[in-house]
């Protein structure tokens, strides 16, 4: 293995072909067999087929973690109970099961209309593992609504149900465009601060869109990815070209890094408070100070630099939305034509294979 690399193939014979333990922490977003149209995989097969595949590359994922690594995978509604199975049966321990909400979710006609994705969080061992959890802390309500001093200064982790995170839209500066499947780039980082350490390896089996190699190199650690697409994989590589190292960034004079700007942003989104409610309070103020600080890796910031760095990003309308954080304008709706989005690229077909049932055996017998 090779840290820093997109390679491209099949992801069971990459990793056939690595160490044991070579890996601190592997997340993977893999087909979903709903019939998304890939670059260069049919992603519909039989349900005992797919349940089969998936238990191979989780087994090969498995075995080149590290004794303390953890292992994250992204998977929908369909199979997520057979993957969590599967994870009993390879011995991996579940941490928690992350329910990932958001907005834009698929219109609906006959039935509840889907708006979330489901994270398994596992580890290989149960006790002993990576979590660091000074890096994911934002105060809590008891201080944003109560100003209560006897809350805990640093604030506190978020909970297993992340509604912080939009899906990557078309419309969006994050999108690359090519991959129908990008995930937002602050999942990616919560999840890679919560478990691993500057300069660990973090693996994706399924590099796709390449944000999670991106967004481990920006936050200091190695990277591996693996992809069947040479596409895909030329794509990541180009994504990386214009990607640094951040981790060692300091600030100067009133000169803050980019990706102390971007903490602070997403530390606002976690807190779901809005910048008028949000600015006097200087308690709340001296934790995003605390758990700023704790992301940067250095005592950078007080109070007064956080009200300081919000007064900029809301003045330059630089923070990001939050529901109900503008004042409602009446609008003319009397026009009868609006904004259309023409799709120009089908990104599902038709499934020539049901989603299993209990007839298949596959909801109990892998």
């Amino acid at each position: 293995m090779k840290v820093d690399t997109i390679y491209c193939g099949d992801c069971l014979e990459v990793l056939a072909a690595w160490p044991e333990g070579c890996v601190d922490l592997a997340f993977a977003d893999p087909p979903y067999n709903i019939g998304y149209v890939y670059d260069a995989y049919d992603d519909d097969l039989p349900p005992d087929e797919y349940v089969a595949w998936c238990q191979a590359w989780m087994a090969a994922c498995q075995r080149v973690l590290s004794p303390t690594g953890s292992f994250y995978i992204a998977i929908g509604d369909d199979y997520a109970a057979q993957l969590r199975m599967v994870a009993i049966k390879l011995g991996l321990h579940l941490r928690n099961w992350i329910i990932w909400a958001y907005t834009f979710g698929q219109n609906a006609r006959t039935k509840f209309s889907r708006a979330h994705t489901h994270i398994l969080y596992l580890t290989k061992h149960p006790k002993n593992f990576v979590f660091n959890d000074h890096l994911l802390r934002f105060p809590s309500s008891r201080h944003t609504e109560y100003q209560d001093l006897r809350a805990s200064p640093k604030g506190r982790v978020p909970n297993d149900v992340w509604d912080e995170f939009p899906r990557v839209c078309g419309t969006f500066k994050e999108r690359d465009g090519y991959h129908g499947c990008q995930l937002p780039e602050s999942l990616l980082a919560r999840i890679i601060m919560a478990s691993s350490n500057r300069g660990d390896v973090v693996l994706d089996p399924f590099v796709g869109s390449g944000t999670t190699a991106a967004v481990a190199k920006r936050l200091g650690r190695r990277y591996v990815g693996i992809d069947l697409s040479p596409e895909y994989v030329k794509r990541t590589e180009n994504r990386l070209a214009g990607v640094r190292d951040e981790s060692d960034s300091r600030p100067e004079a009133d000169c803050w890094p980019p990706l102390h700007v971007d903490f602070l942003k997403q530390i606002y989104r976690e807190t779901k408070v809005i910048y008028s409610n949000l600015r006097p309070n200087q308690v709340a103020l001296r934790v995003i100070a605390g758990a700023l600080n704790a992301r940067a890796g250095g005592d950078y910031y007080d109070a007064d630099a956080v009200a300081a760095m919000l007064d900029k990003l809301y003045g330059s309308n630089q923070l990001p939305k939050l529901p109900n954080d503008t004042p409602f304008q009446a609008r003319s709706h009397a026009k009868e034509e609006g904004k259309r989005y023409t799709r120009k690229v089908m990104r599902t077909r038709g499934r020539k294979q049901s989603i299993p049932t209990a007839e298949s055996g596959l909801l109990m017998d892998i």
